[in-house]
């Protein structure tokens, strides 16, 4: 199509589109149409327009703009198309789209473009939700056309990565009804100039194994996952993480507490969030309606398999964050058409997005995917616009570059990208802030690698049951072994036919554990030791019992059930032959003889000796020894005693540079099959199992022998029939025997049929031929001398072989040598069959918080008892009854242990679990964790109604889950209202549409719903009298200063009264009080970030181009801070091709820009210049050589510390205001109101002269001073306080009034009561009732008395006398 209307698409052949430039248009570009310009696609861009999956502008299968083809949309026409609108144009039409024409393409038209194909225009920048609803583009605007079968990206992974299945369109189909999916078309959107490539989202659903996680409420979360190495993130190692349904990964401190808080902080995360997280989209979403749903699919890639998204997630890693990786553990979690709260059941306005963790171990990553044109929530609908993408742990947090952005920006990612990403919707953040070593990896990766035990432990030994018989079993050798200075190490000396071996540890004497080895040690070099770092990762690093238990199913632990002893032959002094069975007897035969042979169905062993004279005395003793073993290879060892009494070793006839072992702390030499040993004693280990030791002594060789069971019957030679029967040790060669009561000459005759002659194995032959020699017997020598006998008896103890060598020789040191290495013969002997009791009973105990566990152990062996311990929470009795009651979770360490008769003693390793849960039905005792490397494990608690916490010790709290912003909190009834304007129950708010509710503006005016309120308005040019639109305030205005500081004042249009619009600092309606932050302004000698820069242009340029090149480029930045460039220098001593340019840049109080201009700035100018978009976005073709770093100076660069002087907070002419600098926020002036100002409850507000206080009585003080800090009692109180007092003080009086008065009452009617009964009376006229009947009644009678009058005589005259008052002591006159 060009400018004069002709169609240049043809239905029948290739693209006839030519023009004046030419287009560049390559698989997978956006075709971008611009007046007169090149339409530049390059390959990578998105793909915008697609028709349901068939090729858009196609003809007969031909692409129908090419590499050659033009622009046809040309300038000044205006092309609008609405969202969903199908748009065809037949091949076999002429269309004109000419430079003077509009073009209107509505959703209900349909024309067409090329056969059998459907286009689709997609936007490419974000717009406003009413924009994307369907508005026609704006004239000017340049279109974006993408062909629907374009390949993907350069950036893009591989088809089975790249894309996803599923409707072409942003219907509202169920989330069930795709089980594949992959990218739709994405909505009309328009674009300026050239786009960057859409990253895809990995495909999702059952096909590619997802799992499924959706719950039809407001809010759920997913299950636990437990990666098995962990997941680094900041400084530590989580053990556990899950997802919620508002874009949330958290890892949480325990399995038992799992909050999910739909209300992210309007700031974004500060680092000090209670729980690490990481936020991929978090906002309250609400999947409660049938809308959208999440999946999730974890891959462990421990071993050498590798999945497809795996391998691309590594390649993004390496790529974008320059770093080598291989994934040990990844989870992908995708949010599928999430809706918004409140959802409903035909919510279109979803988002689609995805999550990736992984780790190696060591290090982590998350990266964050968002949908092409699939972010698509009205913002403008939402009671809270906070969406925060980022994440946060323990004080390591990073905040998305769009948190801080206009809603419009932060929730579309999809449309944005990050500086370190050449694609939009993918930013790759690092999780772990530190390296560390990951025990957990290494026992892991190690497990992994490692066979099962049957393959490679047949024919291994146990461990010897005590540490003398280990360390005298010539089968074990010494190891360095552990760093605890009290745990002795022994490990086989010779490795099994597999190659493994036996490692015993030992404690005090006592077997404490044993492990089988795979990889049995080389004791000569010092190499790492594979097998003891195994374990120290798995059973002593990482801390949990389960991996140390998995460590136990590759290497199981051995103890001493099935040991048996070796048991010792020997030939010593002159010479005395001690045989398997224990018989000892002397022979003193001359030449090579047969000791010992012995054979089953693999192996024979044949050890054979050479005497010769000792000195001039007839006797003889051994010079030389020859051993041979065969196998699969043959293996012989010869030891010749030599002139300086040293052992000389010779192996297959080859002489042998011993080494030393500090493993072993002795010289030895090991070939395959033997272990050859140069200390005390010259040993060979025979595959680990046979051990023949040579040692010298006064001029003679002896040696002893050691075989495993094995060979029990079948052995001959000098050293007898091993067979626990010394009665038939004198087998001669042709199988007959001779009694063990035989004299020494028949001895000495049977000694000589086991003579080898020229058989033997010794290499060196006999110096002189054997000739007649007859030794001298005991019974002789005793015979020549019996006192020469007693006397060397006594000295020998009786000692026949001690006596022996001491009279043949002559020599009472010999003989004494003898009798004290057949003393330690004999003593070694008894050690190795000496066996420490044996514990019976089980080693795990388990309790549940206080409660007391009894357990009765039993030790058998002779005179067995077990070691007492007494301690406040252990209690060991001697009869073996354990009482344990925990008191804390101290670290226990404590083995039982019990001793035997023989003072050997045997160690039981116990093993306490303790359960600390709040009720014993939460306690989880396969999950434990080890305290602080004892033998005491806390098992974990799977809390119950509500309750969280270690130990579920927590009750049900309802402000974990967070409360909607500025909504708060009460611990027992949960959230509060919601916000004026705005419905639900505190934690999930929404909007109330007022205008739907009913709430009429009155009159004529339109009642238009805002986000927590509505607003009446007047439809333009509308007048009228009364209430509504028109004239009503026509004849009002504001007053005048009615507003302060700057505040705005405005009328409502119904009621006329006037109201401010007041800057952020003031709290009040008129704008006279402060006391809210407000961000401060750069004072105007703020200096300029400035720096230099070195460009080289490709051509020869002018300053000016130089000026306006750089100045776009730098103006493209991210950050808009970029000023002007200040001095540009052509430098004359080059090619005229080089410039330096001075840069400058303004700081404003944003963290953002700070933190950009501080620390991204170098990085983001090199960028900017070396990408081809960051050139062309200048505007002109004048492009620079690459621009390395370097090329970037400094020349002023402010911190945070140096900008604060310049940041004031006399914005307002408020005093008071204090600056602080918030790191996710930049310079922000508070008033100390906002910081505790006012104590005691003051009120304080800021005035123009600083923060007041009004303080308020409370109780009974009253606060005063400045800042209400001086306390006192208010003269109200004080007078309320003294009448208290008073009337308490009367109130006492009068009660102690009343009791005086009441006891002297009381007192005067029994003093009456006296009187009355001791007076005379003369009459009885005047008497009490009843007083002649009871004289002394009680004066509680008073109340009866009554007038009794009798008759008087009138004949009787009376005298009446006056009264006469006696004296107390003058006794009563009678009447």
């Amino acid at each position: 199509m060009t400018a004069d209307g002709t169609t240049a698409m043809s239905a029948d052949g290739p693209s006839a589109i030519t023009a004046d430039s030419t287009t560049a248009i390559t698989a997978g570009s956006t075709t971008v149409m611009t007046a007169h310009g090149t339409t530049a696609i390059t390959a990578g861009s998105t793909t915008a327009i697609t028709a349901g999956g068939t090729t858009a502008m196609t003809a007969d299968g031909t692409t129908a703009i090419t590499a050659d083809g033009t622009t046809a949309i040309t300038a000044d026409s205006t092309t609008a198309i609405i969202a969903d609108s199908t748009t065809a144009m037949n091949a076999a039409r002429t269309t004109s789209i000419n430079t003077d024409r509009t073009t209107a393409i509505n959703a209900d038209k349909t024309k067409t473009i090329t056969a059998d194909s459907t286009a689709a225009l997609a936007p490419t920048y974000p717009v406003s939700p009413a924009k994307e609803a369907g508005d026609v583009l704006a004239a000017g605007t340049t279109v974006t056309l993408i062909p629907a079968t374009t390949t993907r990206p350069t950036t893009a992974p591989a088809p089975a990565l790249g894309t996803q299945r599923g409707p072409a369109t942003m219907s509202s189909t169920s989330a069930h009804s795709t089980t594949v999916h992959r990218n739709p078309v994405t909505e009309l959107q328009p674009t300026s100039g050239i786009t960057m490539p859409a990253a895809l989202l990995y495909p999702f659903g059952t096909e590619e194994g997802d799992q499924e996680c959706v719950q039809r409420t407001v809010d759920f979360n997913s299950p636990l996952f437990k990666p098995e190495i962990g997941f680094p993130f900041g400084n530590s190692l989580q053990d556990a993480v899950y997802f919620t349904d508002n874009g949330q990964i958290i890892f949480p401190p325990t399995d038992n507490y799992v909050p999910s808080n739909p209300n992210p902080p309007p700031q974004g995360f500060s680092g000090q969030e209670g729980l690490p997280m990481v936020a991929a989209f978090w906002d309250d979403a609400d999947f409660s309606q049938g809308v959208g749903t999440t999946w999730y699919q974890e891959y462990s890639t421990l071993s050498s398999t590798r999945d497809a998204l795996v391998h691309d997630v590594e390649a993004k890693i390496g790529k974008y964050m320059k770093i080598p990786y291989v994934a040990k553990w990844t989870l992908k979690v995708t949010w599928e058409k999430a809706p918004a709260y409140p959802s409903q059941r035909d919510d279109t306005r979803t988002s689609t997005y995805q999550a990736v963790l992984t780790t190696d171990g060591n290090h982590s990553f998350t990266l964050l995917l968002y949908q092409d044109g699939g972010m698509q929530w009205d913002y403008t609908k939402l009671a809270a616009d906070n969406v925060l993408i980022g994440f946060s742990s323990n004080g390591y947090a990073q905040n998305n570059e769009l948190t801080q952005k206009p809603p419009a920006v932060k929730y579309r990612p999809d449309q944005h990208s990050s500086t370190s990403t050449d694609v939009r919707g993918l930013w790759i953040y690092r999780l772990d802030s530190r390296s560390r070593v990951n025990y957990r990896l290494w026992c892991l990766a190690w497990l992994h690698a490692e066979p099962a035990p049957a393959a490679w432990n047949a024919q291994l030994p146990p461990c010897p049951c005590s540490q003398p018989q280990a360390e005298l079993d010539p089968r074990f050798r010494h190891s360095s072994g552990p760093a605890d200075a009290s745990v002795r190490m022994l490990r086989t000396a010779s490795p099994s036919p597999a190659g493994a071996g036996v490692r015993c540890l030992y404690r005090d004497g006592s077997l404490l554990e044993g492990w089988q080895e795979r990889a049995w040690s080389l004791p000569i070099h010092p190499t790492t030791d594979g097998e003891l770092e195994a374990f120290d990762w798995c059973c002593q690093r990482v801390g949990k019992p389960l991996f140390c238990a998995r460590f136990a199913e590759k290497r199981p632990r051995v103890g001493c059930e099935g040991y048996v002893p070796p048991t010792p032959a020997g030939a010593f002094g002159d010479p005395h032959i001690t045989t398997m069975d224990g018989l000892t007897y002397t022979f003193n035969g001359l030449g090579d003889f047969a000791l010992l042979l012995a054979s089953d169905a693999q192996t024979s062993f044949v050890l054979h000796g050479r005497t010769a004279r000792t000195g001039m005395a007839q006797a003889t003793n051994f010079v030389a020894f020859a051993a041979q073993y065969i196998s699969t290879t043959t293996t012989t060892v010869e030891w010749t005693l030599g002139s300086q009494g040293d052992i000389q070793v010779v192996l297959n006839h080859e002489t042998i540079q011993f080494s030393y072992s500090q493993d072993m702390g002795a010289e030895v030499y090991y070939s395959p099959g033997v272990l050859l040993v140069n200390a005390s004693s010259a040993m060979a280990v025979f595959d680990g199992a046979i051990a023949i030791s040579i040692s010298a002594a006064s001029g003679m060789l002896s040696v002893v022998c050691s075989l495993p069971d094995q060979y029990r019957n079948s052995t001959k030679g000098l050293l007898g029939v091993w067979d626990h029967d010394p009665a038939n040790d004198f087998q001669m060669p042709n199988g007959t025997s001779i009694p063990v009561n035989s004299s020494e000459e028949e001895i000495y005759s049977y000694g000589l049929t086991w003579a080898v002659g020229e058989h033997s194995l010794l290499a060196q032959p006999l110096d002189l031929p054997v000739m007649n020699f007859t030794p001298i017997f005991l019974s002789r020598l005793r015979q020549e001398n019996e006192s020469q006998y007693q006397l060397v008896a006594s000295q020998c103890r009786g000692s026949k072989e001690c006596i022996y060598d001491s009279l043949s020789t002559g020599d009472m040191a010999l003989g004494l040598a003898t009798q004290s290495f057949t003393a330690d013969f004999q003593e070694k002997k008894t050690v190795l069959n000496a066996f420490p009791p044996i514990i019976t009973g089980d080693p795990s105990l388990t309790a549940f918080r206080t409660e007391r566990v009894r357990r009765q152990y039993r030790a058998m062996g002779v005179g067995a008892r077990f070691a007492p311990h007494l301690s406040p929470e252990l209690n060991i009795s001697e009869s073996g009854t354990l009482t344990w009651q925990p008191r804390g979770t101290a670290p226990l360490a404590i083995n039982l242990e019990a001793v035997g008769s023989n003072n050997l003693t045997a160690l039981l390793q116990l093993h306490f679990t303790l359960c600390s849960c709040r009720r014993i039905q939460e306690c989880d005792y396969s999950n434990t964790v080890t305290v602080e490397g004892s033998s005491l494990q806390l098992a974990a608690c799977r809390c119950e109604d509500g309750y969280s916490g270690p130990f579920c010790q927590d009750p049900p709290d309802p402000c974990v889950q967070g409360c909607f912003p500025g909504v708060r909190c009460d611990s027992l009834a949960g959230c509060g209202s919601c916000p004026a304007g705005l419905t639900g129950d505190g934690r999930h708010c929404s909007d109330i549409d007022e205008c739907v509710q009913g709430m009429v503006c009155p009159g004529n005016t339109t009642c238009t719903n805002t986000v927590g309120s509505y607003a009446c308005s007047c439809p333009a040019g509308k007048e009228g009298e009364g209430p509504g639109c028109g004239s009503a305030c026509g004849s009002h205005s504001c007053p005048t200063g009615y507003c302060s500081n700057g505040g705005r004042c405005r009328l409502h249009p119904i009621t006329c009264t006037p109201s401010c619009t007041c800057p952020p600092a003031f709290t009040d309606q008129r704008c006279l009080v402060a006391g809210g932050d407000f961000r401060p302004l750069p004072s105007t000698d703020l200096p300029r970030r400035s720096i230099q820069l070195w460009v080289r242009t490709l051509r020869n340029a002018t300053a000016e181009e130089v000026n306006g090149t750089v100045s776009a480029i730098l103006g493209s930045l991210e950050v808009k801070a970029f000023q002007s460039n200040t001095n540009i220098t052509q430098m004359t001593d080059s090619d005229d091709f080089t410039f330096t340019v001075v840069s400058e840049f303004a700081y404003d109080s944003h963290s953002t820009v700070i933190q950009f201009l501080n620390e991204e700035l170098q990085g983001a100018i090199t960028s900017a210049f070396n990408r081809r978009r960051g050139q062309r976005e200048a505007g002109t073709r004048l492009l620079f050589q690459h621009l390395h770093k370097d090329n970037v100076t400094d020349l002023v660069k402010l911190t945070v510390a140096e900008l604060r002087q310049y940041f004031p907070c006399g914005l307002y002419g408020y005093k008071g205001y204090q600056l602080h600098y918030v790191g996710t926020v930049g310079f922000v002036c508070s008033s100390p109101c906002k910081m505790g100002y006012c104590q005691h409850g003051g009120l304080c507000q800021h005035l123009p002269e600083g923060p007041t206080c009004s303080c308020l009585p409370f109780s009974v003080l009253s606060p005063a001073g400045a800042r209400c800090e001086q306390l006192a009692i208010s003269f109200t109180a004080f007078l309320s306080i003294l009448l208290v007092i008073l009337a308490l003080l009367c109130l006492s009086l009068a009660i102690v009034c009343l009791a005086s008065h009441l006891g002297r009452q009381q007192r005067r009617q029994h003093q009456g009561a006296r009187d009355t009964f001791w007076r005379p009376r003369p009459f009885s006229s005047l008497m009490m009732a009843g007083e002649r009947a009871e004289p002394t009644r009680s004066h509680s009678m008073e109340s009866h008395r009554e007038v009794q009058l009798q008759p008087i005589d009138p004949l009787v005259q009376m005298r009446i006398q006056r009264p006469h008052i006696r004296p107390l002591s003058q006794p009563p006159q009678q009447p």
